[in-house]
């Protein structure tokens, strides 16, 4: 569809030309069949696929549907890996699970224990005669640390460790742990050079310097032919979250720098602050000799943003696709701000939300302010978390302890449950209005853990006479969520409750038109994938996407923070910007000190300013949608003039802000202009 082929044939030419291949596409652009197609379109026989574990059997399906002749398998065991070597069918496509890759037995220490008689008689007093020392199993030397002092099992545990005298293992197997082995070592260790191409699904998500799935994917970029990266977003905003991405799937990269140089590539393609304390005399740390010269610390902090230089180790080997390329006649996409006030009590006497609302927040920013006066943060996590959590969870209460000292600094009691509060009400009102149209609702609930508040909300919409599911992540499986929503739906359902990290990569939920945020999520990253669930290729309803917030609360204060970020940022995944949604990346921590700061600034949220930020956002996209339109039309009228003759003026002069090539041949003689 649309610009699917021309994805197609570019990454089919760069995988014929490049080791490493990157497709960043918006969501919803049909990677995995671009990818697919691209493979078989180069020539690659043996492919394998490493995706997230909820996705494997979506890629089995996809994989069949776009290449009919093609056999799709997926492994889990040594075994089947094995069985992998006489499989029949060409292309052929192994699809595995990152869990599976990376996932290893689990292991204990493994010392051998030495009694030793004390030396002198206090010791042996004190000791009752006898010392127990750990030993290494095969040369039976004590097993020291650095400074020779003796280790214990619990410092063990911590790391694997190796004998200093004999290089001898100091762990072992423990066989009351799962008998697995990670299969990407294995593949890297018998099956090194089997597979032509691996494809990577959702590359963002390896970009940690030290995770197991990191690791795991770059031991299988080493052990395959080619590599192809699938994502949505290619960075998270700092260089540093690129570093490890290309370092690990691309050999140019590698070349130029070693696997610890991340600060060489910081300090080249990033943005950062240097940050020198210089609050007295006594800061200094040395002085001149022979001047009055002082010395004074530095610490260095990289900040959002990369330079623009950096395209230089993408644009020769990566193609970006949006979603306006691919299916120009999708429905309309809206975002709609509901903000509602805390439930209140006639009587200032009597307990109610707002009041116990308005009791924590004083409670919890009279705690903070003191903390961060003293120089230290423990408490804006929990100061951010209570005050998100406690309107949607004022049945349950709230009570905050002081990590470090184990104080209570705030507490609230529990309201009852039999009133139906102000955004359970107003859901309950949406939910009847998209049922009446026949639209099924998704409910996106960040809390579902400590602060779960699914029950209840469960229960509110059952007693209304609508039929819930109630998605968790420890009661399905990943790789059966497709086919148990599929089930559900099936069945009848109206509502669909659920965390949006489960289903925010990969799950096409196009039964669910409406969308609403019931709890506000700090991480853009995941509000972005996660609301564009349904507005994809094959919706034929208008979706809408409704973020329920309490006015003058901490909720509205971050949905106004993030709103701000969305509208400095168009809807192209893939741009590398310094401002807008990458500049936030996908952690949430730099939302997190804006909070903080809202605590002095005091930001106010109105409905008409929070309105305002989203539709000026919607308003960046459509107005980026008809600036590609008109660049399409002067491209056409470009390529109707360069039919004329070679030796005349063949092209009109483009406009300034449209960016135009030109290919000469060793003469100087126009050979194509793109």
């Amino acid at each position: 569809m649309g610009a699917q082929a021309d994805v197609i044939r570019a990454c089919a030419l760069s995988l014929q030309t490049h080791r490493a291949t990157n497709l960043v596409g918006e969501m919803g652009t049909g990677k995995t069949t671009i990818a697919t197609a691209a493979a078989t379109l180069a020539g690659f026989k043996r492919v394998l696929v490493l995706c997230p574990p909820h996705l494997v059997r979506k890629w089995q399906r996809e994989v069949k549907a776009t290449v009919p002749s093609a056999n799709a398998i997926i492994v889990r065991t040594i075994s089947d890996l094995e069985r992998v070597r006489h499989a029949g069918g060409w292309p052929l496509f192994v699809i595995l699970s990152r869990e599976q890759a990376k996932l290893s037995f689990r292991w204990k220490p493994a010392v051998a224990t030495r009694h030793v008689v004390a030396g002198s008689a206090a010791a042996r007093d004190e000791l009752g005669g006898v010392i127990a020392i750990a030993c290494c199993p095969a040369c039976f030397s004590p097993v020291v640390d650095d400074e020779g002092l003796p280790l214990e099992e619990a410092d063990l545990g911590r790391k694997k460790h190796t004998c200093e005298l004999c290089h001898g293992p100091l762990w072992q197997a423990d066989c009351r742990g799962p008998r697995r082995y990670p299969l990407a070592d294995y593949i890297a260790r018998r099956m090194r050079g089997y597979f032509d191409l691996l494809l990577i699904d959702e590359q963002h998500e390896y970009k940690a310097r030290g995770s197991a799935q990191g690791l795991a994917a770059g031991t299988l970029a080493e052990a395959c032919k080619a590599v192809l990266t699938l994502t949505g977003t290619l960075m998270g905003g700092y260089s540093s979250t690129l570093f490890y991405l290309l370092w690990r799937f691309s050999p140019a990269v590698r070349e130029e720098f070693g696997y610890t140089d991340e600060a060489k590539w910081v300090s080249r393609y990033g943005i950062v602050e240097r940050i020198s304390r210089k609050a007295g005399e006594d800061d200094a740390y040395e002085d001149g000799r022979s001047s009055r010269r002082r010395g004074y610390r530095t610490r260095v902090v990289e900040k959002p943003g990369v330079s623009p230089a950096v395209l230089f180790h993408l644009i020769g080997n990566t193609a970006f696709l949006r979603l306006a390329d691919v299916a120009s006649g999708l429905p309309e996409y809206t975002e709609e701000v509901r903000l509602v006030g805390l439930a209140m009590s006639d009587s200032p006497d009597e307990p109610s939300q707002a009041a116990y609302y308005q009791q924590l927040a004083s409670q919890l920013e009279a705690a903070v302010h003191e903390a961060l006066a003293k120089g230290s943060k423990r408490l804006l996590g929990t100061y951010l978390q209570s005050l998100l959590a406690y309107p949607d969870a004022c049945t349950k209460g709230e009570q905050v302890i002081d990590p470090g000292s184990g104080a209570v600094i705030a507490a609230v009691p529990p309201l009852t449950e039999a009133n139906r509060y102000p955004k359970e009400q107003a859901l309950l009102d949406l939910v009847e209005t998209e049922k009446r149209e026949g639209r099924r609702v998704l409910v996106y609930i960040t809390h579902t853990a400590s602060r779960d508040i699914s029950a209840r909300l469960e229960s509110v919409l059952q007693e209304a006479g609508h039929r819930v599911a109630n998605l968790k992540a420890d009661t399905v499986p990943p790789e059966r969520r497709e086919e148990w929503v599929a089930q559900r739906v099936k069945g009848g359902l109206d509502i669909l409750l659920v965390h949006p990290r489960l289903v925010q990569t990969g799950l096409d939920l196009i039964d669910f038109p409406t969308i609403v945020w019931q709890e506000v999520e700090y991480s853009v990253y995941t509000m972005r994938q996660a609301s564009r669930r349904s507005w994809r290729i094959g919706q034929r309803r208008p979706v809408r996407v409704v973020y329920l917030a309490y006015r003058a609360t901490l909720q509205a204060q971050a949905l106004t923070l993030v709103a701000k970020k969305l509208k400095a940022s168009l809807a192209v995944e893939g741009e590398l910007g310094d401002d807008g949604l990458a500049s936030f990346g996908d952690d949430g921590e730099d939302l997190l000190m804006a909070l903080a700061r809202s605590l002095t600034e005091r930001v106010e949220s109105s409905e008409e300013s929070l309105e305002g930020l989203f539709a000026g956002m919607r308003e960046s996209e459509r107005a980026q949608d008809a600036s590609l339109d008109q660049d399409e039309s002067v491209s056409s009228e470009v390529e109707s003039h360069d039919a004329l003759p070679r030796d005349g003026p063949s092209v009109r002069p483009a406009p300034a802000e449209v960016l135009r090539f030109k290919e000469v041949d060793a003469t100087g003689q126009q050979l194509r202009l793109f």
